[in-house]
C-alpha cells in the first residue's frame, strides 16, 4: 500500500478530484442499484469539485511549472502545453449541461439528508435505477464526457508529479519521522510494503511529520510503533 500526502492544498484537491474519479468510474460497472447510487454521488461531488475555477487554476499552475523541469523532454513540454491550453481556453459553460441537469440537481439537494435517497423521497431516482444497466451507463457515460479535458489533464499532471521523485531514506524513532528542512516538492510517497502500519501526515513544504501507527482491529486503541525504522520516503513533483 502506498500512502500519499499533498503538500499544498492545490494538489490536495487534485487528489480528492482523482479519487472521485475513480469511486465513481468503478462502482457504475457494476449493475446493482446500490452500486449506481454510490458511482451517481460521487458524480455529484465532482460535479462540486470540478466546477471550482481553483481546481482548473491548479492544474494550468503545476502544468506550466513542470515544463521547467530538466527531466522533462520536449514532447513532453509539447503536450503539457497543449493541455495547458486546452484548459485556459475551455468554454466557462463547459460543465452546464451536468450542473444545470435538474435530475442531478434533485439528487443533490437529497444527498444532504442522511439516508435521503428512498423511494418515497425520490421516486424519480429509483425509476432511473430500474432502467437497463447499459442505458444506466450510456447516460453516466454522457455525464463524465464533460469532464473529459479535466480528466485528461488531472491524470496527466498527477503522473507526472509521481514520477518526477527523488527518494530519501527516513529514520523513525520510536515510529516518529520530522522534518523542519524544506522540501522541493508537491507530494510525498510512503511504500509500507506488506507492514500491517499505516503513516499519518501532518505538515507542508517547511515541514513534516510522519507517524507510523497500527491498529490490529477497529474495535482495538490505535497505538504509534515503539520500534525504530528507516523507510524510504519519496519526494515527488
Amino acid at each position: 500500500m502506498i500512502y500519499e500526502f499533498p503538500l499544498s492544498e492545490g494538489v490536495r484537491r487534485l487528489l480528492r478530484a482523482e479519487m472521485l474519479f475513480k469511486q465513481s468510474q468503478s462502482h457504475i460497472e457494476y449493475d446493482n442499484p446500490f452500486s449506481t447510487i454510490a458511482a451517481l454521488s460521487a458524480l455529484v461531488d465532482l460535479v462540486e469539485v470540478i466546477s471550482k475555477n481553483n481546481l482548473k487554476i491548479e492544474m494550468i499552475k503545476q502544468l506550466d511549472r513542470l515544463q521547467y523541469k530538466e527531466e522533462i523532454s520536449d514532447a513532453q513540454r509539447q503536450e503539457m502545453k497543449e493541455l495547458s491550453q486546452d484548459l485556459v481556453f475551455g468554454s466557462v459553460k463547459a460543465f452546464d449541461e451536468v450542473k444545470e441537469n435538474i435530475f442531478l440537481n434533485v439528487v443533490r439537494q437529497r444527498l444532504k439528508m442522511t439516508g435521503g435517497l428512498g423511494a418515497f423521497d425520490l421516486p424519480n431516482l429509483h425509476h432511473w435505477l430500474r432502467f437497463e444497466h447499459g442505458l444506466r451507463l450510456e447516460h453516466m457515460d454522457r455525464w463524465f464526457k464533460q469532464f473529459a479535458p479535466t480528466e485528461k489533464a488531472l491524470n496527466y499532471v498527477l503522473s507526472m508529479l509521481r514520477a518526477l521523485s527523488d527518494q530519501e531514506v527516513c529514520h523513525f524513532k520510536q515510529g516518529l519521522f520530522y522534518k523542519t528542512v524544506k522540501w522541493d516538492a508537491e507530494l510525498v510517497r510512503l511504500d509500507m510494503g506488506d507492514k500491517m502500519i499505516y503513516p499519518e501526515f501532518s505538515g507542508n513544504k517547511q515541514q513534516l511529520s510522519i507517524r507510523l501507527m497500527e491498529q490490529t482491529s477497529p474495535f482495538d486503541p490505535v497505538t504509534q510503533v515503539k520500534e525504530d525504522l528507516e523507510m524510504v520516503v519519496e519526494r515527488c513533483g
